[in-house]
Parts: structure tokens; C-alpha cells; sequence
């Protein structure tokens, strides 16, 4: 069939010069399902040059536009155009029982910005020549229908609509419905609902239909909404109203009575049609460049037709991941403002530091400021890292995915994240950037060689600075004194922190080579071997043997412990009690020991549980805690057995499998288990600095929380922790009453986090509510085993490590939230150690492996099944853990 004199189009046929503009919008939409291979009904436009002689010349008044309505309804198809038209009819069958639909098809309907939905007219169960011809006619003056013209003033789009109009064979629908390939209110879903027969009742709101939510990710049923049956004993899933009044968003706003996951016998759709739908969803959407609202019909004998689509115009959200799977470590629970203010912008100074010293330019940094100032968030008062920013900044990185599972490993990332994708680069682009490329990985490779010397350079220099800071009267500072200190703080140490970061890359790269080098071998869980190979002392000779520096201060408090049992005993009454009035008490009857102690403090007084929020207590401001902690090393229980036999295992395992392998393998992969070895231990040290530096802003916070105290801008010294950095910098130097208010309103909101469950390890937002999870009756426990080990005793539950009974921990397995290195002073006196959420190459299992501890992560719902008192056997190996009482 051919184009007859621009009056009527029918695919195959020679194409018009721009379809788009003269078949409408969804003409030209359904010409794109075609040509992409989609089952589409037959179809034939009668083109926007077939009505434009009746408008021109008619003016956009309201007595023009009523003119044009006027004269669309009265339209007559010209004679060639019937012709070439019932030729094609009679093709169809039409006239024979197969009736047609005649739709809308404006040029500007069915567009990203404006689709017109349901606001033009369809027709459908066309059955006779005379009713298509009226059919035609009605619907091409639909185009001036009062909706549709105040939906073209709403939206700011001329009122001198092209009507165009689609004839198209009506599917005998067994079911229709619409899919959107990603649901806007839950993104990481695709909606489908579907009706009985055709779906005009449904895509005009008359119908209830049955909705089913597909993952995007697999296709698998997240839930289902039956229309018409017995409410499920579930609540329904609660849905917001949208707030255009199209037929596709009716159709999102009807409820249905119940929801349940999983296909049942009075489902409208089968498992094969879903499947099917949602394959052909994945696909229009790639092909078609974003989200799609796609009509479907179904036939008799199960075949899908799709007789539509159309950009979703509602705005979809981005679907963000935050994760505290790594970053709990450091800040565990509820963290006020300030900390989260700082912690935000240290992470972006670093950052920064880290793309500049990959020789990023200057101009791409710059561009990437949107993600490095938001690489961390705050949920329900709790610290997360932004994974979606985390991923974008990999995309600077030569390889991608590799760089990826790395970084995911590192950061304990338990599911990965598949929203942001590397970008596959042509052969031409590839060769392009090998320059550059080549060039930083040069720099980095050459910072790595360096590392030894670049440290030791940097502990000098930070050494310095952290002398020269407490030397200095901060009590007696001004106002503008003290903020000029945090402000140097800034510029001699956080933004020169190159060196560790360099570090850190340098330990996520040899752990990746690491564990690829041991699944080339055989070794099938290359993590477990690793917690033993790195266990204790190095393995191999002439490795150096020093212990990590994050289990110094462990060590050396024990030793202290071991001073004041054997040559103080008379101070092991007061010890064993501890209380505000203690170090006075100690400096007066022992001044020696508090010798000690003073030396002990100033050098690791930092060092504590919680130890990078700045609201958390340390030894350096109330040295009362530092007995708290001593008092686990008093009396400790017989010694754990050592753990230098593991790495000795491990050492000979991968001997053995070395064996008849060749020489260069067997070298890079020792070469690899050293590197490895070597960055994690200076990665400890290095990270020791860290605590120092938070422990020196600490100190100017609360110097300078003191001071807005007395100047009456705050009710008391520690509400400082409960504003901004920047707020702080407003509040001291402009004072004002309304500071002390925002605080007291911010402890209030924050008290309300702390008293609610704690929310997930993982939040995406937006996400469907999580259905409950019902515990195993059996009371058996599950998580990932990092330190092997077969352990019965009594439970001694800690949830908030500033409220913990030190002392009460000595024999009994302690099971925690999360850990971070400061609970090193609890762990050489406790059996065993649950976790519910941690990282296998955190800081805090790295030193229970030091300590030989069996260790057990990532336990769900472990603090809210297990109580202090009771008793569970435990196998660090495997990760089972059993309620025995």
C-alpha cells in the first residue's frame, strides 16, 4: 500500500519526511514498536496533512477554536483516502467480525514532556464503514475537546493542535492492561495491571485491576494486588496519589484489596506472561531511551500485542543506596550534626585529594563536586555512605568493574549495587585514553614504590602538629582563636592526608589481586583463607613481626594491667570500683603508675569505642574512663591460644598448592599475599593518625562549646555536638539566642531516633516497605564466620558501648551491633564475638584474629533475639550460632 497524496500512512510504505511530526505522537510511537521488532496489531495513520485544510486560516480565540472543533466533526475523508483505506480494511477482515479501534494521535500527544493522557478521545468495537468514517471524525475533534485545550494552557503548549488519527485492528482480548517499565513510586520495580477483556476500563479509572510488581533486576514478583478477592490477612501497600489525571495514573492510584507475593490460581497473568512482559519492557526501555508507559492487549490464544507507547512523563526518582556496612565502624548508632557535618566534609577533602593525585584535571574534580560533597548521608539520625556516589566516582578509574567488586569488598558491601554502570567504550575511545590512562597509573604506581618513605614523612610531620596543638591554652582562647586552630587543623593535616589514601587504594588493589590469584589456584573461599593467612605473626621468614599499631593500645593497656595486679596491689580494691574520683585517688597513693597512666593517655587516649564521633567521652576528656577499660585487664582469664598457627596452616596450604605450579605464578602470588600484608599493616598505623587528628578537633569543639556557654549563645557546653560546623562558625561570631533553641529541638528529634529500632544496614529510597521477617523457631542463628573457633558460654549483649559493664565481659561472648577498634579493650577478656553487621576486613575483626577470638558477622536480628544472660554455642568456621538456653 502506498501513500496516497500525504493522506494516509501505512507501515511499509514510503516514509513520510518527518513521521513524527505528521503521524502524531502516537503514530510515530507505534511506528518505533515496529520497527524495533515489538508485536504490534495493524495499523494506518491519516496523517496531520489530511486535516490541516480545514484549520488554516482559523485563528486561536475562542471563537476560532470553536470553529475548529466544529469543522473536525464534521470532517469527510476524502475520497482517495477511503479507497486506499477500505483496501487495506478488507485485508484485515474488516466488515467480516474484526472490528477496528480508531485512536487519537496528535502531533504533540504521547511526548516526554506532554502526553495527553486520556484526554483525547478513542473509539473502539469499530464495525461498519459509516461508524469509522463518524469515528474519524470525532476523533480528530477531540483534539479541541475543553480538557484538551486547558491541559495545553496548564502546561504552556499552543492551542493550534495537528490532530492526527490511527486505525488499527482491535485485539479479541482475553486481558489488557498497561506496564510502566519502571514504577515511578517504587523505581527499582516495573508495574503491571491488567484487566479482564480490553483495557479501556482500566486506563479510564472505571476498572480495578490486578497489579503486579516485577524487580527490575530479575523480573521476580515483589508483589501482587488482587482486585476482586478475599482481603489477604496482610495489610495492602500503601500508595500515594499521583498528581496528573491521566488513564495510566488512575490506573497506579486504584487499590486492590490485599497484597501477597507470588502468583496464584486466580491470577489474570501467568508466570510466562510476566516473564514475557517484563522482557519486553527491559528491552523497549534500553531501545527507547528511559522508562516507558506501555498499553498491552492479550489474546484468546495467549499471544501479547502491544498497541501503544509513550515516555513516562512523571518525574522518576533516582534510586539511592545508602550502606553502613563499613562505616558503621567508626559511627556506630545515633550521631549528632556536628560529627556528621564534619565527617561530611572530611570525606570530601579526602576525596578530592585522591582524584588529584590520580592526576585527574582540575576541570573533571570540579565537575564531580556534587558527588565528592555527598558521599556520606544522614538517615534517622545515623551515618550512611551514598554507594550511587561511591560508584560514580569509579567511573574515573580505568576498569570499572574491577575496580567495583574491590571497592565492594573493602567496604563489607554485602548486595551489590547495579544502578550505576561503567560505560563500554568503543575501540577508537579506548585508544584514546591509553595516554592518559598509561600516565596515571604510572603516578599511582610510583606513589605505591614510595609508600614506605612517604609514611614515615607523614607521621613525622603529623607527630608535630599534634604536639604543637596540645601545648597550646585552648581554655583560654578566644572565640576567632579557636576557629582559626580547626581551620589549621584543616590546611596542615586533613587536606595534606595524600598519603593515606594512596595507602588505602594500594590495600583495595593487592586485597582484589589477593583473592584473584587464590581462586586461580583452587582455593575456594579465598576471604577465609586470607583471615587465617593474615592471622598474628607474617608466616613467612623474614616477614617483619611487629604488631598492628590499632592493637597497641590493647597491648599496652594490658601490660598496664599487669603492672598495677603485680607491683600496685593495694590500688586493686579501688581499680576494681572504678569512679570520677579515681585518677585523683590514684595520683595521690601511687603517682608512679599515674605516671604511667598519664603517658598511657596522652599517647592513645583517643582510642576509644565510638572513637570518630566527636561527642564520644575519651580517656584525654575524662581519664575516669581510662580505668573503666583497665579493669578488664586486671584479672584476665588464662591467655587465648595463639593464633600463629593459622597463619602457619595457611602458609603451608598454599605451599601445597603451589606445588607444580609455575615459578612466575607462584611468585606473584606471594609477592601479592605480601603486598597485601604489608598495606593493611601500614593502613593501621596510618589509621591511628586518624584517631589523633578527630581527637584534636574533638578538643577545639568542646573548647569551644564551653565558650559559646558562657556567652549565654548555648544552654551548656556539650550542646555544641548538636549543630553544624558552619552553624558553630555563624553562631561564634554573631551569638545569638536561636542557637540554643535549634539545639535543644535537635536533641529532641535525636532522642526520638535513639528510641526507635534501628533502621536497616541498607536503605533504598525510595523502597517498598519491607514485610516482616519471622525468626527461625528453632533458635538457630546464621552469619559469616571470619575467625574459626567452636565456643559454648553466656551471652553478654552490648548495644551501646558507652553504657557497657567493661568488667562483665570476661568469659562470655559478646554480641554487639557493630564494633569498631576501640573495642579492642573489651575484646582479649571475652570468649567470642557476634556481630550483627560488620566487614570481614574491618578494623575491628582484623584485631580479633590478632587475638585468636573466634568471630562471627553479619548475624540478622542477632541483638534482638539474643539477651545478656543467656547461653549459645557458637562455630566461628561456619557462622552457626545456637540458642542453648
Amino acid at each position: 500500500m502506498a501513500l496516497v497524496d500525504n493522506q494516509l500512512f501505512v507501515p511499509g510504505a514510503r516514509l513520510l519526511a518527518a513521521p513524527a511530526a505528521h503521524l502524531g505522537g502516537k503514530g510515530a510511537g507505534l511506528l518505533r514498536l515496529q520497527a524495533l521488532g515489538a508485536p504490534v496489531p495493524g495499523f494506518a495513520v491519516l496523517p496531520t496533512a489530511l486535516f490541516e485544510p480545514v484549520l488554516a486560516g482559523l485563528p486561536t480565540t475562542v471563537a476560532g477554536l470553536a470553529e475548529r472543533r466544529a469543522r473536525l466533526g464534521s470532517f469527510e475523508v476524502p475520497a482517495a483516502t477511503q479507497a486506499a483505506l477500505k483496501a487495506l480494511l478488507a485485508d484485515w477482515g474488516f466488515g467480516d467480525g474484526q472490528p477496528v479501534a480508531v485512536r487519537s494521535s496528535v502531533a504533540d500527544e504521547d511526548g516526554a514532556a506532554a502526553a495527553f493522557p486520556g484526554l483525547m478521545d478513542s473509539v473502539l468495537h469499530v464495525s461498519s464503514w459509516p461508524a469509522l468514517l463518524a469515528a474519524v471524525a470525532q476523533v480528530a475533534a477531540s483534539a479541541y475537546s475543553d480538557r484538551a485545550l486547558d491541559y495545553r494552557r496548564q502546561r504552556g503548549l499552543s492551542l493550534a493542535a495537528r490532530p492526527a488519527v490511527v486505525v488499527q485492528r482491535q485485539v479479541a482480548a482475553r486481558a489488557a492492561g498497561v506496564l510502566f517499565t519502571t514504577f515511578p513510586e517504587y523505581p527499582q520495580e516495573m508495574a503491571i495491571h491488567a484487566v479482564a477483556g480490553l483495557g479501556e476500563g482500566l486506563v479510564n479509572g472505571q476498572l480495578v485491576p490486578e497489579e503486579y510488581y516485577l524487580g527490575k533486576a530479575d523480573g521476580q514478583l515483589v508483589a501482587q494486588v488482587h482486585a476482586d478477592l478475599t482481603p489477604d490477612p496482610s495489610p495492602p501497600v500503601a500508595r500515594s496519589q499521583t498528581t496528573q489525571p491521566s488513564s495510566c495514573e488512575k490506573l497506579l492510584s486504584s487499590g486492590g484489596e490485599g497484597v501477597e507475593v507470588g502468583s496464584t490460581p486466580a491470577a489474570l497473568l501467568t508466570p510466562i506472561t510476566l516473564a514475557e512482559l517484563y522482557h519486553l519492557g527491559q528491552r523497549l526501555e534500553a531501545a527507547l531511551g528511559g522508562p516507558q508507559d506501555i498499553e498491552f492487549a492479550q489474546d484468546q490464544a495467549g499471544r501479547l500485542w502491544l498497541v501503544q507507547a509513550r515516555p513516562i512523563t512523571q518525574p522518576v526518582p533516582e534510586v539511592v543506596v545508602y550502606d553502613n556496612a563499613n562505616i558503621q565502624e567508626s559511627y556506630c548508632g545515633v550521631t549528632t550534626p556536628l560529627t556528621f557535618s564534619f565527617a561530611q566534609r572530611a570525606y570530601a577533602t579526602v576525596y578530592r585529594q585522591t582524584m588529584h593525585a590520580l592526576g585527574l584535571p582540575a576541570a573533571t574534580v570540579a565537575a564531580h563536586e556534587p558527588v565528592i560533597t555527598n558521599l556520606l548521608a544522614l538517615q534517622q539520625g545515623r551515618i550512611y555512605y551514598n554507594l550511587n556516589n561511591w560508584y560514580r566516582g569509579l567511573l574515573l578509574l580505568p576498569n570499572f568493574r574491577q575496580s567495583k567488586a574491590d571497592m565492594e569488598r573493602m567496604m563489607g558491601v554485602l548486595e551489590p549495587v547495579d544502578f550505576v554502570h561503567g560505560q563500554r567504550k568503543t575501540l577508537r575511545q579506548r585508544l584514546a585514553l591509553l595516554p592518559r590512562l598509561a600516565l596515571t597509573l604510572g603516578r599511582l604506581l610510583g606513589k605505591f614504590a614510595r609508600l614506605p618513605q612517604r609514611a614515615r614523612a607523614f607521621q613525622t610531620r603529623f607527630e608535630a602538629e599534634y604536639q604543637r596543638f596540645y601545648q597550646l591554652p585552648l581554655a583560654a582562647l578566644g572565640a576567632a582563636e579557636l576557629l582559626g586552630e580547626i581551620e589549621h587543623l584543616n590546611q596542615a593535616l586533613l587536606t595534606r592526608w595524600t598519603t593515606p589514601i594512596i595507602n588505602d587504594f594500594r590495600v583495595m588493589m593487592a586485597h582484589g589481586a589477593a583473592t584473584r590469584h587464590l581462586s586461580r589456584l583452587g582455593v575456594a573461599d579465598p576471604e577465609e583463607f586470607l583471615s587465617r593467612y593474615l592471622a598474628g605473626s607474617p608466616a613467612e621468614p623474614g616477614a617483619e613481626a611487629e604488631p598492628l599499631a590499632s592493637l597497641l593500645p590493647a597491648l599496652a593497656l594490658r601490660e598496664l594491667g599487669a603492672l598495677a595486679w603485680q607491683e600496685f596491689p593495694a590500688l586493686l580494691p579501688l581499680l576494681e570500683q572504678p569512679g570520677p574520683e579515681l585518677p585523683a585517688q590514684v595520683a595521690q597513693l601511687a603517682p608512679a603508675f599515674h605516671q604511667r597512666v598519664q603517658h598511657y593517655v596522652a599517647r592513645y587516649g583517643d582510642r576509644t569505642m565510638g572513637e570518630l564521633k566527636l561527642e564520644t567521652e575519651t580517656m584525654r576528656t575524662s581519664e575516669a574512663l581510662f580505668y573503666q577499660y583497665l579493669v578488664a585487664y586486671l584479672a584476665p582469664p588464662a591467655a587465648p591460644a595463639a593464633a600463629g598457627t593459622l597463619p602457619a596452616q595457611a602458609a603451608a596450604e598454599l605451599t601445597a598448592r603451589l606445588k607444580g605450579r609455575g615459578w612466575w605464578q607462584a611468585r606473584q602470588v606471594r609477592a601479592s599475599l605480601t603486598t597485601l600484608r604489608q598495606a593493611v599493616a601500614r593502613r593501621e598505623a596510618l589509621r591511628l593518625e586518624r584517631t589523633r587528628l578527630f581527637g584534636m578537633y574533638r578538643a577545639a569543639y568542646r573548647a569551644l562549646g564551653q565558650l559559646l556557654a558562657s556567652a549565654g549563645t548555648l544552654a551548656a557546653p556539650l550542646d555544641v555536638f548538636w549543630l553544624t560546623e558552619t552553624e558553630l562558625a555563624t553562631a561564634a561570631q554573631a551569638g545569638g539566642a536561636q542557637w540554643a533553641a535549634l539545639a535543644a529541638a535537635r536533641q529532641a528529634e535525636f532522642a526520638g531516633y535513639r528510641a526507635a529500632p534501628a533502621p536497616a544496614g541498607r536503605l533504598v529510597v525510595p523502597s517498598r516497605p519491607a514485610a516482616p521477617t519471622v525468626a527461625p523457631a528453632d533458635g538457630a542463628l546464621r552469619g559469616t564466620g571470619c575467625y574459626p573457633g567452636q565456643v559454648s558460654g553466656e551471652v553478654v549483649v552490648i548495644t551501646d558501648p558507652a553504657q557497657a559493664d567493661l568488667g562483665a565481659v570476661r568469659g562470655r561472648v559478646v554480641a554487639a551491633l557493630r564494633t569498631d577498634p576501640g573495642w579492642a579493650a573489651l575484646f582479649p577478656g571475652c570468649r567470642a564475638v557476634l556481630i550483627e553487621r560488620g566487614s570481614a576486613l574491618s578494623h575491628s575483626v582484623i584485631l580479633l584474629r590478632e587475638l585468636g577470638i573466634p568471630t562471627i558477622i553479619n548475624v540478622p536480628g542477632l541483638t534482638q533475639r539474643l539477651r545478656s544472660g543467656q547461653h549459645v554455642r557458637l562455630d566461628g568456621r561456619s557462622g552457626e550460632v545456637e540458642i542453648t538456653n
